[in-house]
């Protein structure tokens, strides 16, 4: 019996070089592409961070603007801040310093 002896093809030097800037060209695309999935990650990570701090601040604003209609409330604040009075009241200011050296 005869062996029958394939002959293996050999690629040339320019197809191997050709190969290889494509398997490279597509590495670098790939790598390319992660670097903008990672960027817009953290994006919507540092936005995330952004609403929860607005919706704190805006629940706060809220709260705010709730008790600007209690008039209780309007005379603490024109008392403490203001120092309003009513008629016939005085008001002694006391310092917070701590004199005992």
């Amino acid at each position: 019996m005869a062996k029958s002896r394939k002959k293996k093809k050999r690629l040339s030097p320019a197809a191997k070089l050709i190969m290889v800037v494509c398997a490279a060209l597509m590495i670098l695309s790939g790598l390319s592409e992660l670097k903008t999935m990672y960027d817009l990650h953290r994006s919507i990570s540092d936005t995330q961070q952004k609403q929860s701090a607005l919706n704190t601040e805006k629940k706060e604003l809220t709260k705010k603007k709730k008790n600007l209609s209690d008039p209780d409330y309007i005379e603490y604040i024109a008392r403490g801040k203001y120092l309003v009075t009513k008629e016939g009241e005085q008001v002694f200011k006391f310092s917070n310093n701590d004199t005992n050296n």
